[in-house]
């Protein structure tokens, strides 16, 4: 008995170490499974910007709900200040005098750029500014270029709501030579991430940055080449759907005029017409 108990043991014992070994065996041929990594979801609001006073507006004296007429005005006096380098260095007569050209044609080149978006369609649909504006709600457009850079000022019932710069991308530019170094500039001077909002090519045609202050909406938009930094108010941006009252219209659709004599495929003839002639007429 105390022999069979003895093999009992040595039995289990062996058996026990054969279960481990092949535990371990098992375990070292077998690729352990990578964990789960569950992205955060994005921010429903843009991240608010706190450092440096917020988002800055420029040049000085720019601000939100001016008029065309006071914008025209503060654009004059930095169109003045530009030139004056030029002035320095004209002499007097012809130079002068095609220096002082060259700033009058850029002021008068300002106050013409004026696209108001009332009922008929215009150029400004087929660029990447289309759905930055809409029609037949009292909005306009107007456009200044600076030093490489262009800018449009959208105005809404009469008052200067958003100003959208167009930035080129290049190596040692003001925004780097790519939209992640763009991206980045922004993320460092707000430190704060901004919230990415990708394209759904209806209410948005590219991919976008944003961020926000107390007053100020920015986006940073990826064209590819180029980088659209679009201020807006966000007062008026929360209550933009009040006032745009009047609806685009959908080109794509067919008239329901036209609708109503196209007859679609596999669809019953219309019934003929009542026979009123016959029914007097003596059987």
């Amino acid at each position: 008995m105390k022999h069979a108990a003895k093999w009992a043991m040595c039995l289990a014992l062996g058996m026990g170490v054969a279960s481990m070994a092949m535990l371990t065996s098992t375990d070292a041929n077998s690729k352990p499974k990578p964990a789960t990594v569950v992205a955060p979801a994005a921010p429903v609001d843009p991240p608010m910007v706190r450092s440096q006073g917020g988002i800055l507006l420029s040049p000085q004296g720019i601000r939100f709900g001016m008029s065309e007429t006071e914008l025209v005005t503060l654009y004059e006096s930095i169109i003045k200040e530009d030139f004056k380098p030029l002035y320095a260095k004209a002499q007097p007569g012809p130079a002068y005098n095609r220096v002082a050209s060259a700033e009058a044609e850029a002021v008068a080149a300002f106050r013409n750029s004026r696209v108001p978006f009332d009922n008929l369609p215009t150029g400004v649909d087929s660029t990447p500014l289309r759905g930055e504006y809409s029609y037949r709600n009292q909005e306009l457009m107007m456009k200044i270029t600076r030093k490489g850079v262009n800018r449009y000022f959208f105005f809404i019932k009469g008052k200067m709501w958003k100003f959208y710069d167009e930035v080129p991308l290049k190596e040692n530019g003001p925004l780097g030579k790519d939209f992640a170094e763009a991206r980045k500039k922004y993320d460092d001077a707000f430190r704060v991430l901004g919230r990415n909002v990708d394209a759904d090519f209806k209410d948005r045609n590219y991919n976008e940055v944003d961020w926000q202050d107390a007053t100020t909406h920015l986006r940073v938009i990826d064209r590819n080449i180029t980088v659209g930094i679009v201020y807006e108010e966000r007062a008026t941006l929360n209550q933009l759907a009040s006032l745009r009252t009047n609806k685009a219209v959908d080109t794509d659709t067919v008239d329901p005029d036209i609708a109503a004599l196209v007859r679609p495929p596999g669809a019953p003839s219309a019934p003929p017409p009542a026979d009123t002639k016959g029914k007097n007429k003596k059987k």
